[in-house]
């Protein structure tokens, strides 16, 4: 997939309408100081393949004293497609267009796949197990299968949530109990796969990345105790959910783990040791979507290099795809991107306009 023209109106700092193109292979880095909104430039391209921000409401999005912002961009895969994200803030009115006709999300989601690291990535495995399954949808959206058996999981999902509320045994919500393990066996099959993808590469690519050898063992987490016989599980659990007022186990308690020396990543690696395994996985996200999902995504990277020395920076990128389109923000071109050939850089500060509430303080 290949991103060849985005167009901006009233996004965010990004000017007030702009239009470029965009090189079809090789990396993009886009050069602003920080706290200038190189953020953003990213920020437009999640949104125009996804129709939603990674970081913020849409309502955040739209440029200072606007009523609403466009996003819009010539996308090519098997064809060339226009898509474009149409935004009101006035009542929150979004619509999503391919050809001009509004699309069908699921099938749009799995043609359109991107992998994106930002800073908060490092805290991965610091944080919640929410994060880490975001973190496999966001993914595995790449198969049109996955996402529907998600989005119809959850959907059942809250209707046996409310059955329990007023029934008196297993029996009386059995019908939503059936229906939620069989959404639930494809989700798992999906997510399961995808962490023993992780966990016959990632040992050695952290080390290839960091030059740092150590044990990792990625591991799987079901939220069920016997996902192979979840019915039974789930009517054993009927009392025990009533009283909690929600189903207690399933995919939506999902995990996965990385151990080193048997203990979890968090409490063991730095900081820049996190930020580096977080890279490796997203090196690994790549790799999977192109040999699993057979589909080529683009690959976006806010601030990647800014807290790697230069000898882990030119790791970084001697990883990086070299068929991929890959954008990158950064404050400065670093020296090994300068020297090469398939580098393209575009200087943000040309977008970037002052909000007059900012003039007025100034």
């Amino acid at each position: 997939m290949r991103l060849e023209r985005l167009g901006l109106s009233h996004f965010r700092n990004l000017g007030g309408e702009s239009e470029f193109e965009l090189p079809p292979q090789g990396l993009l880095a886009a050069v602003a100081p920080n706290a200038a909104g190189k953020t953003n430039f990213l920020e437009s391209i999640a949104v125009l393949l996804r129709g939603k921000s990674f970081r913020a409401p849409l309502a955040a999005c739209v440029a200072w004293g606007q009523p609403g912002f466009m996003v819009w961009g010539d996308v090519t895969g098997s064809e060339t497609s226009r898509v474009a994200v149409r935004y009101q803030a006035d009542g929150g009115k979004l619509r999503i267009e391919e050809e001009g006709e509004v699309v069908s999300l699921l099938p749009f989601y799995a043609r359109y796949p991107y992998v994106l690291f930002v800073p908060e990535d490092t805290f991965l495995f610091s944080r919640g197990p929410a994060g880490r399954r975001s973190f496999l949808n966001q993914m595995l959206v790449a198969h049109t299968s996955y996402l529907a058996a998600l989005v119809q999981y959850y959907r059942v999902l809250r209707q046996r949530n409310q059955a329990l509320k007023s029934a008196r045994s297993a029996e009386a919500v059995g019908v939503w109990t059936e229906l939620l393990a069989e959404h639930a066996a494809e989700v798992w099959r999906f997510r399961r796969g995808a962490v023993q993808f992780f966990a016959g590469r990632t040992e050695a690519l952290y080390q290839e990345l960091t030059g740092e050898r150590r044990e990792l063992s990625v591991r799987w987490q079901p939220g069920a105790q016997a996902p192979e016989a979840f019915t039974d599980e789930l009517d054993r659990q009927f009392s025990a959910s009533v009283r909690a007022g929600h189903t207690l186990t399933g995919p939506h308690r999902d995990d996965f783990i990385i151990l080193t020396d048997g203990r979890p990543v968090a409490a063991v690696l730095s900081r820049g040791q996190l930020r580096g395994l977080a890279l490796a996985l997203k090196v690994l996200t790549y790799q999977y979507l192109v040999q699993v999902c057979k589909r080529e995504p683009l690959v976006l990277l806010d601030d990647a290099l800014s807290e790697l020395d230069e000898t882990r920076g030119a790791a970084l990128l001697n990883h990086l795809p070299a068929a991929a389109q890959i954008f990158l923000t950064c404050t400065r071109l670093p020296r090994a991107l300068a020297r090469a050939d398939s580098v393209f850089a575009l200087d943000l500060r040309r977008l970037i306009t002052v909000p007059n509430r900012e003039r007025a303080a100034a």
